[in-house]
This record gives structure tokens, C-alpha cells and sequence, in this order.
């Protein structure tokens, strides 16, 4: 629950972190250039080790004054991205939670400024931006995010004066990508009623909670406008959640993500989208397991992919796993 002090706060940012205090520095130093003043900054460490837990020591007294560092105790895989983001929301004082990660940074001075523009007549629980995806210096061309949704939208809104739109879980679902966190901003009363970010996951957590809010927000609004940088992770770089765990083990996440909204969505929309999605994976993971040369659970995955589709050709595809299993040696 909100109290009275909390209120006096628009927003706070949450910035979730874990071993790398350098990169962080920029994500701060691009939260603090908002044109918006009335917003908080609020840093989890989780649990960072060796030389690194001395220097986000170093940096919450540098920044003493203009952002509040919460230090969870170090453990073995960090809390993951859902447990710090949690810590942090339970810390917070805002009306809205917003996020950015910390190898990434905000691009446009005025994006809290423009949502508190959408958000301030209290009708609203959710803001979403777009943003632009990097690898090194080389743009990552879309769609990734939600683009075209403007257009989307447009079949049954026009923009308001300022150029933003009202949109469903309809709109949404009929976009390829779904709302980074980097741009979301979600009433806070809104996010603990929905349970905040399920911990038992540690890959696509984002668009687990995209879905939540997507189905329980009274009013969601979108702008266009690119307000962020998304770095995408190097493959080499083992310190990044996404890329420390395995294509299977994603896949499997991805699965328990999707089940839980074709369980308990209540837009038939997100349900569809969700089921599709399941599809997909299972026959991804099939595949993969076939490369690998594990037929037996290849079938398993294969058959179940098929109840789930009815698609002749997938029928097909699953006779010949089913063949290669008997054939295996």
C-alpha cells in the first residue's frame, strides 16, 4: 500500500545490478539527466563479489544525495534479475515503478517527463516507450520491441495531442516484440497486485510480466518515442544472465512463462498469443534436442508439439523422430 509520503514521489527507477559497477555509471548518469524532477533512483546490488562489493560501496557514497542503494547479501547466482527488481520495488516510494538495466542507458531527457504527462489524471496504470537495440555500435534492426504498434493502434484511436495512444491487450498481442522493461512504466499498486516479477524465473522474466499487466491494467498508454538503449549481450560474455544459461533451459523457462498466462489470462488475446508462442518453443526445443541426437526425448517434445498444433506436416515431422528413436542405436 501506498501512504501519503510514497505519493509525493511520480516515480521511482529501478536499476538492478551485479558486477559490473562501470557499466552502471552510465546507467545512472542517464537516469539523472531527466528533465522530470520528481522521481527517485534506486540501485540493487545483488550480492556482488570480490573488488566489485567495495565498489558499489564506492559508488552509493559518490552518489550519496541522488541515489539510494539497497545491498542484498551476496549468495552463489545473485537473486536474479526478478529478485532485485522485487527488492527494489519494496524499497520504493513512487506512485509508478520504472526499470532500466545497467548495461543499458535512457536516451531521451524528457521520457519521464512525457509519461507523467499520460499518467498524472490517475486513469492510467501502465506507460510503455519503444527503444533502439545495439550490438557494439552496430543498430540491430527491428522489429524487436513494439514497433508499428502506433499504427496498430490507429485501426481504432487516434493519438492524442501529444502524440500518444491508448492501447489493448488486442494491440499488443498483434505486435511481434513485447514492452523491454527499459521503457515500461507500471502504477506500483498495479505491480504488487500482480505479484511483481516471478522469481523462479531468470530469462525472458520481462515478458512474463509484460503479459500480467497487459491482462489486469485498467488503461495502458503508448508513445512511439525511442527513450532507451538496449545493449545486446556478447555470447562471450559470461556475466550476463542471458547468456550463462542454456538454449534448452531458456526454452524451458519460456514454456513456464507461457503456461501460466494460457492458465490464468483472462484476455483471450494474450491466451492465443501465449498458446502460439508454446507451439513454437516446443518445436524449437525439439529440433534442438534432434541435433543433439537425443530421439528419445525429441519424440516426447515432437508429440506433445502436436497435440498442441494439429499440423499435418508437424504430424509428419513427428512419425520420422518417432523413427529415428526405434532406428537409434
Amino acid at each position: 500500500m501506498i501512504n501519503s509520503n510514497q505519493n509525493q514521489i511520480d516515480f521511482s527507477v529501478v536499476i538492478p545490478s551485479r558486477n559490473r559497477p562501470e557499466l552502471l555509471r552510465s546507467a545512472i548518469d542517464s537516469v539523472l539527466t531527466q528533465t522530470h524532477a520528481n522521481f527517485e533512483l534506486v540501485v540493487v546490488n545483488d550480492g556482488s563479489d570480490g573488488e566489485n562489493e567495495q565498489a558499489y560501496l564506492d559508488l552509493a557514497t559518490e552518489y550519496s544525495g541522488k541515489v539510494r542503494f539497497v545491498h542484498l547479501p551476496h549468495t552463489l547466482n545473485g537473486h536474479g534479475p526478478s529478485g532485485a527488481i522485487n527488492r527494489g520495488v519494496s524499497a520504493a516510494f513512487g506512485c509508478f515503478v520504472t526499470f532500466l538495466d545497467d548495461d543499458d542507458c535512457w536516451t531521451d531527457v524528457d521520457h519521464l517527463s512525457r509519461a507523467w504527462q499520460g499518467l498524472k489524471d490517475g486513469n492510467t496504470d501502465v506507460y510503455l516507450g519503444n527503444q533502439a537495440a545495439y550490438f557494439g555500435e552496430k543498430k540491430i534492426e527491428g522489429p524487436l520491441w513494439l514497433e508499428g504498434l502506433d499504427q496498430i493502434a490507429s485501426r481504432h484511436s487516434d493519438a492524442d495531442g501529444q502524440g500518444m495512444h491508448t492501447v489493448t491487450p488486442a494491440d499488443l498481442m498483434a505486435c511481434t516484440g513485447f514492452a523491454h522493461l527499459n521503457t515500461t512504466v507500471i502504477r506500483r499498486s498495479l505491480y504488487m497486485d500482480i505479484g511483481g516479477m516471478d522469481e523462479g524465473i531468470r530469462y525472458e522474466c520481462e515478458w512474463d510480466l509484460f503479459l500480467r499487466y497487459t491482462d489486469k491494467a485498467k488503461r495502458i498508454l503508448f508513445h512511439p518515442a525511442v527513450v532507451s538503449r538496449h545493449n545486446a549481450p556478447d555470447p562471450k560474455n559470461l556475466a550476463n544472465v542471458s547468456t550463462t544459461i542454456g538454449t534448452i533451459q531458456k526454452m524451458l523457462y519460456r514454456i513456464y512463462l507461457l503456461d501460466k498466462s494460457i492458465l490464468f489470462a483472462q484476455s483471450a488475446e494474450i491466451v492465443s498469443k501465449a498458446t502460439q508462442h508454446k507451439i513454437y518453443t516446443l518445436k524449437h526445443i525439439t529440433t534442438l534436442l534432434m541435433q543433439e541426437k537425443k530421439y528419445s526425448q525429441a519424440y516426447l517434445f515432437a508429440r506433445h508439439a502436436y497435440v498442441s498444433c494439429l499440423d499435418a506436416k508437424w504430424f509428419i515431422y513427428t512419425i520420422y523422430v518417432w523413427l529415428r528413436k526405434l532406428t537409434a542405436k
